[in-house]
């Protein structure tokens, strides 16, 4: 009895699958429908991208090339789908790096291959004298090399973390490195090439300072204070009700100025990159 169970579930099976593959290779008009194969790569020598890429497809309407539906989506490595005989529009797309390319699907199976002529670029930073900057105060901006009429450039990825892999079309991009959330900015142009990684460490000169209002050098820090964190110049950078606010500043000359009970009380210092410190403002009694 067993055994005649086995041999009617798997003729149900191969009956079924047969109908799916059958009802695959028709449309509804029952015209019928080619496999077309989908692969992708970052340079014309490079490998066969195996995973990330997303694909759509959309027919191309010569009469209303604006009014299109997609029509097949995928997201993975290689990807093959089953359309009708016609012209087709492809869009590939790997991270920030995407093709358009149309196509001609005729009466035999097609494969087409892609290349998205794109790299990757690695971002890290350090300060001045090898010292590491924790993940979580640094981010990297990346835009485009050339400059807008108005003197800005057109913004490409935001916000990319530290060692994080971007994916982007060959080319040159301006990227500005930012340590903390004040002035300790660097730029630098970089190329990214089809097929290559591109890896970059930028240098920062600046350090992170801690502030706090005393009675006595070294004494607890008095609670209630209000500061003002001047450049050399005069401009205030921060401003904070914090007990002791912690920020990072660009090397440079500066003036903290804390206010408690009416009462105000400054000091110069300067920064010096790569050196972490405090800096003591002095509230005798």
């Amino acid at each position: 009895m067993l055994r005649q169970f086995l041999s009617f579930f798997i003729f149900m099976a191969w009956a079924n699958f047969t109908f799916v593959t059958m009802a695959n290779a028709q449309s509804s008009s029952g015209a019928a429908t080619q496999n077309i194969l989908l692969e992708a790569k970052l340079s014309t020598k490079g490998p066969i991208i195996r995973d990330g890429l997303e694909w759509r497809i959309f027919p191309l309407n010569e009469n209303n090339p604006e009014n299109i539906e997609e029509i097949a989506y995928a997201k993975g490595g290689s990807k093959a789908f089953n359309i009708q005989p016609g012209k087709y529009i492809i869009h590939a797309a790997y991270g920030l790096a995407g093709v358009v390319k149309k196509i001609t699907i005729g009466n035999e199976a097609v494969r087409e291959e892609i290349n998205l002529n794109a790299g990757g670029l690695k971002l890290k930073a350090s300060a001045t004298g090898n010292l590491r900057i924790p993940k979580r105060m640094l981010k990297f901006n990346i835009f485009d090399s050339e400059l807008r009429k108005n003197g800005s450039r057109k913004l490409i990825a935001q916000n990319v973390k530290p060692s994080e892999i971007t994916t982007l079309p060959a080319g040159t991009y301006h990227v500005i490195s930012t340590f903390g959330k004040l002035n300790a900015t660097v730029r630098a142009d970089l190329i990214v090439q089809a097929g290559k990684l591109t890896e970059a460490s930028l240098e920062h000169r600046a350090a992170i300072i801690t502030f706090r209002l005393v009675r006595s050098n070294g004494g607890d820090a008095v609670a209630n204070t209000a500061w003002s964190i001047l450049t050399d110049g005069g401009e205030v950078i921060k401003e904070s009700n914090s007990t002791f606010p912690t920020m990072v500043l660009s090397e440079g000359s500066y003036t903290a100025i804390a206010k408690h009970d009416d009462k105000v009380y400054s000091q110069d210092f300067k920064v010096r990159s790569g050196f972490n410190k405090d800096v003591e403002v002095l509230a005798p009694n």
